[in-house]
């Protein structure tokens, strides 16, 4: 069996490629995979013309493989009307923030043409009720599989520094909720390190409070991971994911892991980390006191956290791909 992964330019982001690539290990020894990054960077005509015409070019050279659309460049289906094809959805909330013209467009290219794909894969049970509210899909083509963790991110032993923990946030964008984080820790001595670029309110909130923090971005893998090991507690109230991978990162590694008391934070989560109201100041700031205070109760969710990431290991996630696989191809 012969399986082609089409990605999205890694200029739009790495995150993707990194899902996959953790599994490809668990892959090779039974079936042929090939990786393939299409050249247009954008949704404009003319690189979606461009994909599409280099995806079809591919093909021809893989007449028989199954094509697997790892996310994001969702309109490939097109590409390939002939051939087997599994598409996996990370995350359309976008769609909700933008202009109806805008809008139109991004359902052409993200949701519509999942209409044309053999298989859908949702990584999460939200990812897939957020697509099923602006399109209706055979419930025979769906599956939900998770995001992988990296084989990279294994327990590391830490003292937890109680009276001054470095809190690790990843994101800057709107929804990672930087701006409520920022205000809950106003009354706690921290040291907050902050990944990606900060917006100016962002950065008047940090002077206004008088926050220690650190910033970064355009991290290597080994830097991220590296920041996972220094961290006592990472932040990640989001208001909005498709799935949360900070979590499952948090926990492979050993460490307490705040997030937001919604989907699909909380399923992913499991009973592995601390829940607040992401919408609260007051709730995120009352978490941190009990994570601060509270020994036992910082033992319980690390311990609870490195049982669950075990469902999310590239490994166990693998097997689960190769078995849809294996299906599609029998079909």
């Amino acid at each position: 069996m012969e399986v082609v992964y089409i990605n999205r330019n890694p200029q739009c982001g790495y995150s993707i490629h990194k899902v996959f690539a953790n599994m490809i290990p668990y892959l090779l020894n039974k079936i042929n995979v090939f990786s393939i990054d299409v050249v247009g960077l954008s949704g404009s005509v003319r690189d979606v013309l461009n994909n599409i015409k280099q995806v079809r070019n591919i093909a021809n050279l893989h007449p028989n493989a199954i094509f697997h659309i790892t996310g994001d460049v969702h309109y490939i289906t097109l590409a390939l009307w002939d051939r087997k094809t599994i598409v996996t959805v990370h995350d359309i909330g976008r769609i909700k923030n933008i202009s109806c013209v805008k809008r139109f467009f991004y359902w052409i290219l993200r949701v519509l043409p999942l209409q044309f794909a053999s298989r859908i894969v949702f990584i999460s049970k939200f990812a897939e009720q957020e697509v099923c509210h602006y399109i209706p899909l055979s419930r025979n083509k769906i599956s939900i599989i998770p995001d992988s963790v990296s084989d990279n991110y294994r327990f590391v032993e830490k003292y937890f520094n109680q009276d001054n923990p470095t809190i690790l946030h990843i994101g800057t964008r709107p929804h990672k909720n930087l701006s409520r984080t920022i205000e809950a820790l106003s009354t706690i001595r921290c040291h907050l390190r902050i990944i990606g670029k900060i917006s100016r309110n962002d950065l008047y909130l940090l002077e206004k409070y008088g926050i220690n923090y650190y910033n970064a971005y355009d991290l290597s893998e080994n830097d991220l991971l590296e920041e996972y090991k220094n961290a006592d507690i990472i932040n990640f109230p989001s208001l909005h994911e498709g799935f949360g991978m900070p979590i499952i990162e948090a926990q492979a590694m050993g460490r307490i892991v705040i997030t937001s008391d919604i989907s699909p934070m909380r399923e992913v989560a499991g009973n592995g980390a601390c829940l607040c109201d992401p919408y609260s100041v007051e709730s995120i700031r009352s978490v941190y006191c009990n994570v601060l205070k509270d020994k036992i109760y910082r033992d319980d969710i690390i311990s609870k956290g490195l049982k669950n990431v075990m469902q999310y290991r590239s490994e166990i996630v693998a097997r689960k791909y190769l078995d849809l696989y294996n299906r599609l191809y029998e079909n």
